[in-house]
């Protein structure tokens, strides 16, 4: 995983071949210790698809306000907007998870299901 901050906050979104899962963290917090071996050893399962970064939580504390993390530690995907800079939030996790809560949540992220109104409208298309 690569150390984000506030400076390369948006070159790396304008960069990221997919999505981008950022995960805020502290040296100070516990569960953080245990998250990061997890993420950087998923990371080699999603090249290509999904950027992994770190964020230093005490080190940038705009970054914590612009997402509204409260807790540590938080994981966020985001998917880079395609026409201009910023992104949309795809999927986000509070709190420690195993590997396999952190698969889940970036296999959400990667193959989201489908809204109510999609759903619905199925039952209503001609064809």
């Amino acid at each position: 995983m690569s150390p984000l901050d506030e400076m390369t906050f948006d070159s790396a979104l304008a960069n990221a071949d997919g999505l981008v899962l950022v995960d805020f963290w502290a040296d100070w917090c516990g569960p953080c210790r245990a998250v990061t071996p997890i993420l950087e050893s998923l990371s080699a399962s999603y090249v290509g698809t999904v950027d992994f970064y770190a964020v230093n939580a005490d080190e940038n504390p705009r970054l914590m306000a612009a997402f509204n993390v409260r807790s540590l530690p938080t994981v966020i995907i985001l998917q880079p907007n395609s026409d201009g800079p910023g992104a949309q939030v795809v999927g986000h996790g509070v709190g420690a998870k195993s590997p396999a809560g952190f698969v889940e949540l970036i296999e959400g992220a990667l193959n989201p299901k489908p809204g109510l109104l999609e759903t619905i409208g199925k039952f209503f298309r001609r064809g």
